[in-house]
Formats: C-alpha cells, sequence, structure tokens
C-alpha cells in the first residue's frame, strides 16, 4: 500500500467510526396489530436504532473488490449494506417495551410468496424467493393459544408451500406443496410460547429455505414477560456464486445491517433477542456478545432462563431467547465465532446510551 492509500484508509476509517457514534436518531410508526411494527415517533422512548450520517462522495469512493469498503471497519469485515439501505429497514425487527399485542384470539395473516431480486449487501443481488417481497418474511405475533388463520397466496411459477415450527394439527403442518399461482389457508393455535421459524417445504428444501422462504413466529405467554427492549434477530447464509457454499452472512437479510446501523438501547434496560438460525449449507453459528454476559432461554414453553454465557450455540433451525442488561454506556460487538462469517456480514453492534 502507497502512502496516499494509506492515508485515505486511515481518514475513511475515522469517518465511518465517528459517523456511526454521533449519528442521528430515527424511528417512525407504520403499525398493524399483528406485524412488528415501531413505537409512535413522539414518544419519549425512541429507541432501537442509532443513525449514521449520509454517506459521501469520498466515502462512495472507498469501495474496494467485490463491494468492500476500504477502512470502513477496523474488525475487517468484507461485506456491507447496500448506500440506499437506511436505518428505517431495521424497524420491523424491533419491539419497545410497552409493546402491546393485540387480544384478539383469532388473527388473520396474508402472504404473498413470490421471487424478486433482492440487494443483500453492497453491489450484490440475490434472485430470491419471498414472502411479501422481503427476506426474511413478516413477523407474525400472537398470544399463547391464539388462532391463527394465515392465507397464502403462491405468485409463483414453482410449487411452494408455509410450514410452521411449533404444535399443531398436522392436517396443517405445510409440506404439501401449494401449486403455482395456487392459495390455501392454514389454520393453527399459536404454541408454545417462544420463537418458532415458518419456512417453505417443499422440495429441495435447502434450495427453498436459502433463497429466502423463511420468517418467525413468537408467541407470547399468557403472564407478559418483563418489559425490554426486543429484538428478533434471523442469521442467514447465502450462496450468491452458486457453488454449493455460503460466501455472505446476514443478520435479518442484510450483510453488516447492524455495522452500519448499531442497535441504540438505554443503559440499564433490559434487552433481548429472540434469535433463530436459518442457514442452510453449514450446520452450526455462534452468537458471542461482546463485554457482557447474559441469560439463555433455550426450552419452548418456558420464560426461566436455562443457562447463562457470553456465547450460545444455534443449529439450523435452533432459536434461543438472551436477556441481558448493559450497564455502562459504551458500543457493545456482537458476531458469530465462526470468524469467516464474521467477516462476511455477521458483525454489528449495539449502543448503550
Amino acid at each position: 500500500m502507497d502512502r496516499k492509500s494509506f492515508l485515505t484508509t486511515i481518514g475513511f476509517g475515522v469517518m465511518g467510526f465517528v459517523g456511526s457514534i454521533f449519528g442521528s436518531i430515527g424511528f417512525n410508526s407504520k403499525k398493524s396489530n399483528e406485524l412488528c411494527a415501531p413505537s409512535d415517533p413522539s414518544s419519549s422512548t425512541n429507541f432501537g436504532i442509532v443513525t449514521t450520517p449520509s454517506v459521501s462522495d469520498n466515502y462512495q469512493n472507498s469501495i474496494g473488490a467485490a463491494g468492500s469498503l476500504r477502512g470502513t471497519n477496523t474488525y475487517g469485515s468484507m461485506a456491507h449494506p447496500p448506500f440506499f439501505i437506511k436505518e428505517d429497514y431495521t424497524e420491523r425487527f424491533y419491539f419497545p417495551p410497552n409493546f402491546s399485542n393485540s387480544k384478539n384470539r383469532t388473527k388473520d395473516f396474508n402472504l404473498n410468496l413470490f421471487p424478486l431480486s433482492v440487494n443483500i449487501a453492497h453491489n450484490v443481488n440475490y434472485q430470491a424467493w419471498t414472502f411479501d417481497g422481503i427476506v426474511p418474511g413478516p413477523i407474525l405475533r400472537a398470544n399463547l393459544g391464539d388462532k391463527l388463520r394465515i392465507h397464502v397466496k403462491n405468485s409463483s411459477p414453482d410449487p411452494h408451500s408455509l410450514h410452521f415450527h411449533g404444535t399443531h394439527d398436522p392436517m396443517e403442518d405445510g409440506w404439501e406443496p401449494i401449486p403455482a399461482f395456487g392459495e390455501r389457508t392454514y389454520n393453527i393455535e399459536a404454541g408454545p410460547i417462544g420463537l418458532h421459524p415458518y419456512h417453505c417445504h417443499v422440495p429441495p428444501l435447502m434450495v427453498h429455505t436459502a433463497k429466502g422462504l423463511y420468517g418467525a413466529l413468537l408467541v407470547d405467554p399468557p403472564i407478559k414477560r418483563k418489559p425490554a427492549h426486543e429484538f428478533v434477530l434471523t442469521f442467514s447464509g447465502w450462496d450468491t456464486k452458486g457453488q454449493g457454499k455460503n460466501d455472505f452472512y446476514t443478520w435479518n437479510g442484510i450483510a453488516g445491517i447492524y455495522d452500519r446501523y448499531p442497535m441504540k438501547v438505554p443503559v440499564g434496560e433490559r434487552v433481548r433477542f429472540y434469535i433463530q438460525n436459518m442457514m442452510e449449507r453449514e450446520p452450526v453459528m455462534t452468537f458471542h456478545l461482546h463485554a457482557q454476559t447474559f441469560d439463555i432461554i433455550r426450552s419452548l414453553g418456558s420464560i426461566v432462563p436455562d443457562g447463562h454465557s457470553d456465547v450460545v450455540t444455534i443449529g439450523q433451525t435452533e432459536r434461543v431467547v438472551i436477556e441481558f442488561v448493559l450497564k455502562k454506556k459504551g458500543r457493545y460487538m456482537f458476531h458469530p465465532h465462526q470468524t469467516h462469517m464474521a467477516e462476511n456480514g455477521g458483525m454489528g453492534w449495539i449502543v448503550a446510551v
């Protein structure tokens, strides 16, 4: 590296670091009763997202090979979000402490399934199959015992289906294909409490899941959990080169989304992560939080912690709930402890303020 390139790299690294700390806060409200929604913008508790300044021409010019950004991440990440993805992308994955789910005992959801080219990283488009045009699909949230009617429209030339993890009538299990341009309504009872992935179950299953057909159903207990800043995190791998192996990794569908737009939470308040691993082609990933340990709730149907650590291992389609309190202001890194996953999109930050 010559002297000019070295100084350029250092300069942009400082710009990215300073910008991520002193960015403005953004949040708005586009809420339904059942889908994940942010808090009211007029609320005084406006947490969940911290922004960075708009991208400058110099920052744009720091793009390196394969979409990397030279010097913008001191930990060597080589995957970053597309520049047009803004902080409001993360809103649907955050529930504020005062969130209250609909008390309707019967809840109706509609999912439209269709192919779409999605942007998973800077200069990286992927021909995905989607629920409602987004990956992961919409977060469905219900109370234990609610009757759920999920109407699925397959607006695709390929057969697909909708399979929920959890307990339900086997006639509603979702392994039977919905034919191309067909429709079906699934009727299930929400339970047990906890996080349940949903995904297409048409063979070859790896292809249908890896191309983006998955989402999350969150089932709340009859007695509410302690108030917390809640985030639903879905981890995924992407084979963008068609070589049978993952080369990008994402939290909630975008590589490096929480690197550019860290989560923002207040010091001393409870934080709860609902984490699921929907990665294909690799059997396991880990979640590691820097500078803070957390309670672990693995058992479905329970709100009582059954472990405590700073790292937890999650197999394919497994999920875990973790809870913690950040007692000091600062930036807390999180990432898989599989280094190639962290370096290629899986690293993020929580900012305690």
